[in-house]
């Protein structure tokens, strides 16, 4: 069934009442959607903003992973702008079923154990790694050779390894890293390993080599069509609000109004679909919220100032938190970037022949295949791990760089040679920004405020971490690797002062696309994912956490869907 060839309901076509409304067909929504409906008694609707799209180019990991080009499966909006860089950034969201996994680089991240359980330990019940680990393991299907106490081989997700290194680049960087006393983490997802040092990054494709995305994983068409009397899929639709009464003090969802995606607002376009059980808000950490505020349920002087009656006051859309990167861009010789693809026609032909005849090549989108994990404290001035500190095992990294075969600015521009980069994310931020409604309209983007590095801490753990990488660069030359600087500080000067780093932190910043945090475990929901407040209303998606995990989202999302739906079904 490839491409979609199942019929699905518009919003016409639906019942007048479900037992469960699940609003956001991404990460998490495939997930519970696919629980949730095992048991037939269950009547489940699945909403999605966005297509139903499964084109055989939505499945090869290279060309999915172009989502800044027009790709009907994501949705660009902007910032408001961020005075870290003095300019907005370009936001990114997956948009159809699969959510964001249709679009990332498959990285499969669960994050370090030190991280989960502090947040256990500052109230977050149930939420600590020895908790979330049957979840993990559950969805989970390791096709490579793992620790099977910590790794599932029976779950529907596919990951596995993806090596050996495509590019030579690579291997350099790795040497690099041993150099500077940063050793390799045999298993990036172990929680028995120390997670700082380099590490090879697991991805999520299948045996065909294609993307593995939790669409495709959880919610495949077959599925779908098996499930067809108790699981309603209706792609293409909004949520314009939730119809919410008072009952015995609390707040019930008594129906979800429904429109169509595009076009304006209209009465007689919306639906409204009664809930006989819950409802779980599955829309990420920028819809989440918005979807909650339009309902009601968020901070009172806000709703009020938009005109929409308050129902509880409570910090939704606070807490909004990314993973804020900062790219050092080189030139290379062309052989050994992803630029090649753009530069030769004949390679780029052999390459998507080698892709569908031996499931090999460049069109598995090697432009990243490692990544490495520092904690800014067990460095020196000049960003060299210091000897006598040495990490432990519930270590929290606060920095991953990863090495891209790729470059943009001006590896860009020059025909004859090719693009690296070193891309420095913040792990841990302390800043916090927003999300907001800007009018009333469910179908407009919302105000969305980063905030990105508002505290000195953040800003200083930054340069320490460009500092590394400034290290590390000198290791690729030094191997007699050909790196030439672009848009990044000169490899020879012997000190690197705050002014430049600063100068880079401002014009190659950017989003990373790990938008988290606006209605966080304590905070808005309580340790059972249940909006406080209300009786029947759970948010499962990445706006939960009570802080940005230190890893790439789409696994620690899937666990939070994972719990979510055991809680639910333990008490339906």
């Amino acid at each position: 069934m490839w491409p979609f060839s199942i019929s699905l309901p518009s919003l016409k076509d639906l019942d007048e009442e479900y037992d469960y409304v699940i609003v956001g067909g991404g990460t998490a929504g495939c997930v519970l959607a696919n629980r949730i409906s095992t048991d037939p008694q269950n009547k489940v609707l699945l909403v999605e903003r966005g297509p139903a799209d499964d084109s055989w180019a939505s499945r090869i990991p290279l060309f999915s992973a172009n989502f800044a080009e027009d790709h009907k499966l994501a949705r660009k909006l902007d910032s408001e702008e961020e005075p870290v860089i003095g300019r907005p950034v370009d936001i990114f969201q997956g948009n159809g079923l699969g959510g964001s996994t249709r679009i990332n680089h498959m990285f499969y991240t669960r994050g370090p154990s030190g991280q989960y359980d502090r947040w256990e330990r500052n109230g977050a019940e149930g939420w600590g790694f020895k908790s979330l680990i049957p979840y993990f393991i559950k969805a989970e299907c390791a096709e490579y050779d793992a620790n099977p106490s910590v790794h599932g081989s029976d779950g529907e997700w596919i990951n596995r390894q993806n090596g050996p290194f495509f590019y030579s680049s690579f291997e350099h960087s790795a040497r690099a890293c041993e150099a500077l006393g940063l050793s390799r983490i045999p298993d990036l997802n172990d929680p028995q390993n120390v997670p700082i040092g380099w590490a090879t990054i697991p991805v999520t494709r299948d045996s065909n080599q294609h993307r593995h995305s939790t669409f495709w994983a959880f919610l495949p068409p077959a599925l779908i069509h098996a499930r067809r009397i108790n699981l309603h899929v209706c792609p293409n639709t909004i949520v314009e609000r939730l119809i919410i009464e008072k009952e015995q003090g609390h707040l019930a969802v008594r129906s979800v109004a429904l429109g169509p995606t595009g076009g304006q607002a209209s009465s007689k376009a919306t639906v409204h679909i009664r809930v006989r059980r819950e409802v779980v808000v599955c829309a990420g950490a920028l819809g989440s919220p918005q979807i909650l505020m339009l309902s009601g349920i968020g901070p009172a002087e806000h709703l009020s100032d938009m005109g929409i009656p308050v129902l509880q006051d409570t910090p939704v859309g606070e807490n909004l938190q990314d993973h804020f990167g900062v790219f050092n861009n080189y030139l290379v010789p062309l052989h050994d970037s992803l630029l090649r693809v753009n530069r030769q026609p004949l390679y780029f032909i052999w390459e998507v022949l080698r892709y569908f005849l031996f499931g090999t090549g460049v069109l598995l989108a090697p432009v990243v295949q490692m990544a490495i994990f520092a904690c800014t404290a067990l460095l020196d001035k000049h960003g060299v791990p210091l000897e006598d500190k040495q990490p432990e095992i519930n270590s929290v990294p606060d920095v991953e760089i990863m090495p891209l075969a790729y470059a943009q600015g001006l590896a860009q521009k020059d025909a004859t040679r090719g693009g690296f980069s070193f891309l420095t994310v913040l792990l841990t931020p302390e800043s916090k920004g927003s999300v907001r409604l800007r009018n009333i309209d469910p179908r407009a983007a919302p105000r969305i405020d980063f905030n990105y590095l508002s505290t000195l801490s953040d800003r200083m753990r930054m340069r320490h971490a460009l500092r590394l990488v400034l290290r590390l660069a000198r290791g690729l030359r030094e191997q007699g690797y050909q790196l030439e600087p672009a848009e990044a500080p000169p490899l020879d000067a012997e000190v690197v002062g705050d002014d430049t780093l600063d100068r880079q932190i401002t014009e190659q910043g950017c989003t990373t696309y790990h938008y988290t945090s606006t209605c966080a475990l304590g905070s808005v929901v309580g340790n059972d994912l249940v909006v406080k407040g209300t009786r029947n209303l759970r948010v499962a998606d990445a706006s939960v956490f009570p802080e940005v995990p230190a890893c790439h989202l789409q696994a620690p999302v899937v666990a939070v869907a994972e719990k979510c739906a055991n809680m639910i079904l333990s008490i339906h």
